[in-house]
């Protein structure tokens, strides 16, 4: 599959870190298992090159120490099969002087302003920069009226969608507009909400907490389920989103499923569908045309036409097609064309043919690897074995398979969907602690995407 990178016989003289890594990873995608690149390369960027030392960074400790136990050969052959040049590797920690910054939670101290997501805007994420299609026309039309019209019509405005369809840039792009309009934007996660909540109870400052939120003019709060099993911080936040609605403030929250399905308190779900609640829908054939065509007018209707018909689920998977096309192109020097688009997307198209992850599979390579059975893991058994293995099998069907906490619960024998989210929050909460449970986690994705392999 290399042979690809190296068609013409000829090695590439770049020398930019990005270019080069980008190449590498485009080799390494379809060489090494899925899950582990999935795993371990897909987060890891370039930094620079000095006297022949590549720098990589990643966000992971223990995605370093893997990338340097198992990865590194592959990844010396790769670079050497570019650039016909020995390069030294050296891996970093992405971010790790910042590490504590991050960890810790605001403390509220009277009379000093607080630091929020609403700072942190992605001023890239506006209107203009979203591509409006017939998949999400509704949404992005409901998101403009609420940003000319605040408190107005639409509110609250309630949007939800699979993950990458773009509700995100929506809500970065209704507060970018609401903030040139001189109106105070309050942006943040339902995660934030939820740790500056806590955070403000523990040092005893409830009431800047809520005066602060209480005096914006605009409250947009991204992927609202996570507070759905923390009953606490649904009943601070459902007084502050009363008292801004009394008070014509708009309220613009996202989520991943309706909020009538989100395990939100009854009369917080009753506020979201009180106003307007739209969704995002999976581009179609000419939804992904017309983002292809914004994104890449250069590259010919012929291509875009061709690459529209490919099976990618949404705009995430869409970029990165096109990024990783675009790459080939520029390390063979070649025309891009529909040749080039089957050559450099070949391994991803047989990734969506040979692997077929089901969720009785991944059911059934938990049981094995955790050696508990498949009747004890649907049944009622809560002894501490049986509840890991129920609540790895609950991970992995919202990581593969991206079912809704709904959905997972009635896989499950009917388990209560406010127990499916409580175990998915255990779960990545220890992860980031438990190497462990990393490990058994790589060990079960290998397991399930090796074994479901289609022999050809």
């Amino acid at each position: 599959m290399g042979e690809v990178l190296t068609k013409k016989n000829s090695y590439i003289s770049s020398r930019n870190p990005t270019v080069i890594w980008n190449a590498v990873l485009g080799i390494l995608e379809l060489e090494i298992p899925r899950p582990n690149f999935k795993t371990w390369l897909k987060s890891t960027k370039a930094i620079n090159i000095s006297d022949n030392t590549l720098t990589v960074s990643t966000p992971s400790p223990f995605a370093a120490e893997m990338i340097n136990k198992r990865l590194m050969g592959s990844i010396r052959k790769s670079i050497k099969k570019l650039t016909g040049e020995k390069f030294n590797i050296k891996i970093t920690i992405e971010g790790s002087e910042n590490l504590k910054d991050v960890q810790t939670s605001p403390k509220y101290v009277k009379n000093q302003k607080i630091q929020t997501k609403s700072n942190l805007l992605n001023n890239k994420q506006t209107f203009d920069t979203f591509i409006e299609c017939e998949s999400n026309i509704l949404a992005r039309s409901a998101a403009l009226k609420v940003s000319d019209s605040p408190g107005e019509t639409y509110n609250p405005l309630y949007i939800y969608s699979d993950v990458g369809l773009g509700k995100t840039h929506l809500l970065n792009a209704i507060g970018n507009k609401l903030k040139l309009k001189q109106h105070k934007v309050i942006y943040l996660s339902s995660e934030k909400f939820t740790n500056e909540y806590i955070a403000a109870i523990r040092n005893g400052k409830i009431d800047e907490f809520q005066s602060y939120f209480r005096n914006c003019d605009a409250l947009l709060i991204d992927d609202i389920q996570f507070i759905g099993t923390k009953p606490q911080t649904q009943e601070g936040f459902f007084h502050i989103f009363n008292h801004l609605h009394m008070n014509k403030k708009q309220i613009v929250v996202t989520g991943d499923d309706p909020a009538n399905k989100i395990a939100l308190k009854s009369r917080i779900q009753s506020r979201l569908s009180g106003g307007i609640e739209v969704d995002i829908q999976e581009p179609k054939y000419e939804s992904k045309f017309a983002i292809l065509s914004h994104k890449a007018p250069d590259i010919g209707t012929e291509v875009i036409e061709y690459l529209a018909k490919y099976p990618h689920k949404n705009v995430r998977e869409l970029e990165g097609a096109l990024n990783r096309i675009k790459a080939f192109s520029q390390l063979t020097s070649s025309v891009i064309d529909i040749t080039l688009v089957d050559e450099s997307l070949s391994g991803l198209k047989q990734n969506k043919e040979n692997f077929s992850v089901t969720k009785n599979k991944i059911l059934e390579e938990v049981s094995k690897y955790k050696n508990v059975s498949v009747d004890n893991i649907l049944g009622t058994k809560k002894d501490r074995l049986t509840v890991n293995a129920r609540q790895l099998v609950m991970f992995f069907l919202k990581k593969e398979l991206n079912m809704t906490f709904i959905e997972i619960a009635l896989f499950l024998g009917g388990k209560n969907h406010s127990t499916v989210i409580y175990a998915l929050e255990r779960i990545e909460k220890i992860l980031k602690k438990d190497q462990n449970l990393v490990k058994d986690t790589i060990h079960i994705r290998e397991l399930i995407y090796r074994k479901n392999k289609v022999k050809t």
